[in-house]
């Protein structure tokens, strides 16, 4: 009799499912760094205006792009536009060949996407302080082809200096840097993709334009470069429903770094109120990282739970002393309510 296994890439049976923050219904949940202010009205109205229309195949991937590429400062030919930042990861994995190397902690994706696709993927620690050490990245990661970089990082929230990119770009390997979260940190490096044709730099619009529902993002690279990555590009990758509401958030940029603005100031008080109870992480990102030892990471996710806060754990992580949770930038109101209950909070 035939035995589906018998059928199975190798490596499938070894990969680990990515399990998303939890939700619950009336709880705040601040563990999956949603922009918990929610998208623009204008998008809003844009959706129930389209929503009829759910019948037409989407067709309007060339204007998202264009659109895309102005708010980046670009060609539109350097843009490439996907379902999320992860159809992106995946497509740049599609296209290019050879080993790929990240670094720990980081976005699971960078580890997971190429251990889906069959392959090799190698990772080196952050430094103690989570700082990026480049020349043991580089040192390590020779065999590698590509490589993953997020900027700010997501979890530790911490960024990757100029200089230490040119360094990694000077190795010769397609170089993917992540600035999901760099309207937080208000700077980019998208201009040096001008100058190196290895360079992939990815966006989204599910962080701080609140689309996190709609799955939306864009790579920017070289124009040639982008042109191999498009050939891969599956036909109606984003729904309908999802362009126009892109085009509405980027016709609001006031709304977007409105919001933003909020969620910057209210990161530097989160911060401050998990730094006084436990060890605290500076951040550029919409969230912050805390080691809540003697605590465990559940016990801590326990007690924000009978506040109805839903925070992510990460537990510990291999390699790193502590015990690790990440809490995102909610609403004023939202990060009020959290604050409060951490003054409950009594560290044995």
């Amino acid at each position: 009799m035939m035995r589906v296994r018998d059928y199975l890439k190798p490596w499938i049976p070894t990969l680990e499912k990515y399990v998303p923050g939890e939700y619950r219904e009336g709880y705040i949940k601040l563990a999956s760094n949603e922009s918990n202010y929610g998208p623009s009205p204008k998008v809003v109205e844009a959706i129930r205006e389209n929503a009829a229309r759910s019948h037409v195949y989407p067709h309007l991937d060339d204007v998202v792009r264009r659109k895309c590429a102005k708010y980046a400062g670009v060609d539109a030919d350097c843009v490439v536009v996907g379902n999320g930042s992860d159809e992106l990861m995946e497509l740049v994995l599609k296209t290019f060949d050879g080993g790929v190397a990240g670094f720990k902690p980081s976005y699971a994706s960078y580890r997971l996407f190429p251990m889906m696709l069959g392959m090799q993927y190698s990772e080196v620690n952050l430094g103690r302080d989570f700082s990026f050490p480049v020349d043991e990245f580089i040192k390590k990661t020779k065999k590698s082809s590509i490589c993953f970089i997020g900027s700010p990082n997501n979890p530790t929230g911490n960024v990757v200096g100029e200089e230490d990119l040119l360094k990694v770009l000077k190795e010769d390997k397609i170089v993917v840097l992540d600035e999901a979260y760099f309207e937080f940190h208000g700077k980019s490096l998208v201009r040096l993709t001008r100058e190196y044709e290895n360079l992939i730099v990815l966006r989204t619009l599910s962080k701080a334009f609140g689309l996190g529902g709609l799955r939306v993002g864009y790579a920017i690279g070289d124009p040639e470069t982008m042109g191999y990555v498009s050939k891969l590009k599956p036909p109606f990758s984003i729904a309908s429903i999802s362009e126009v509401a892109a085009l509405a958030a980027l016709d609001d940029l006031g709304y977007m770094r409105g919001c933003v603005s909020k969620i910057s100031r209210d990161r530097g008080r989160l911060y401050k109120a998990l730094d006084s109870k436990f060890r605290a992480y500076p951040s550029r990102a919409n969230f912050v990282l805390a080691d809540v030892s003697p605590m465990t990471s559940q016990e801590f996710f326990n007690r924000m739970l009978e506040q109805k806060i839903i925070v992510r754990t990460f537990g510990k992580i291999s390699g790193f002393e502590g015990d690790y949770v990440r809490v995102a930038v909610g609403t004023e109101k939202q990060n009020k309510k959290l604050i409060e209950a951490l003054d409950k909070i009594r560290v044995r």
